[in-house]
């Protein structure tokens, strides 16, 4: 399997070919172009007995990927070419996984993976999906092999070993070695509430531990919060 990442920047998008043999799932609708022999099978579970199903494909609803996942492969014994494209535009990467820690997407950012990578859906906790703004659900990704993901704007891969701190709404992925907490940028109680408040910076994810984050430099929430109102409304 060969995965090219081609135009970093606003409008990036994920090159794909596949080996005989090889096998690459997608939420559906990512897919924008592909070789005559692209085998393709859509389904609502993954390949294999930890599959899932309608509860699992639910559960993928509600993490902001689609209900149903893609499944491709090569039809006659010769590489298959694909490519993905976001929603959203902007920047693609690739987490190349292992088994020593599982990796947790954000809502909208998980594109697709393959290998021995598996999905499952994981609730964030009330705190992490209202305060931290990245929804009430996660894709969460465990297994060997590659994960794709992609931001609104630019995509930053942060090295923690420490604490670090990240604005809501802001966090793509990161692995399960951190742990993850919300809170207000300045502090906590009530005089760190004022003080983000008259900064302009509200709740943050407090990330602490030894491991990897991904961050995008702009916020879908922020966008439609601007954008929202300036829209006439729903006849």
């Amino acid at each position: 399997m060969d995965i090219s990442i081609r135009d970093t920047g606003l409008f990036g998008h994920v090159d794909v070919t596949l080996d005989p043999g090889d096998t690459f799932s997608s939420e559906a609708g990512a897919l924008f172009k592909m070789s005559s022999n692209t085998q393709l099978e859509t389904a609502v579970r993954q390949r294999g007995p930890d599959g899932g199903g309608i509860l699992g494909a639910a559960k993928r609803l509600l993490g902001g990927a689609s209900f149903f996942l893609t499944h491709y492969s090569s039809k006659d014994g010769q590489p298959a070419k694909m490519s993905f494209a976001p929603t959203m535009p902007g920047d693609c990467a690739q987490i190349e996984a292992n088994r020593e820690c599982r990796w947790y997407c954000t809502g909208g950012s998980w594109i697709g993976c393959g290998g021995e990578v598996r999905i499952e859906t994981e609730f964030a906790g009330f705190k992490k999906g209202f305060a931290g703004g990245e929804g009430l659900f996660y894709i969460v990704c465990k297994g060997r092999g590659p994960i794709l993901i992609s931001a609104f704007g630019k995509i930053h891969k942060i090295e923690i070993d420490g604490e670090y701190y990240v604005d809501s709404g802001h966090v793509v992925a990161y692995q399960d070695s951190l742990s993850v907490d919300v809170g207000n940028a300045s502090g906590a109680g009530f005089s760190g509430f004022i003080t983000s408040g008259l900064v302009g910076e509200g709740f943050v994810m407090k990330f602490k531990g030894k491991g990897t984050v991904y961050t995008q430099s702009h916020s879908p929430t922020s966008l439609g919060q601007s954008v929202g109102p300036t829209l006439p409304e729903r006849s």
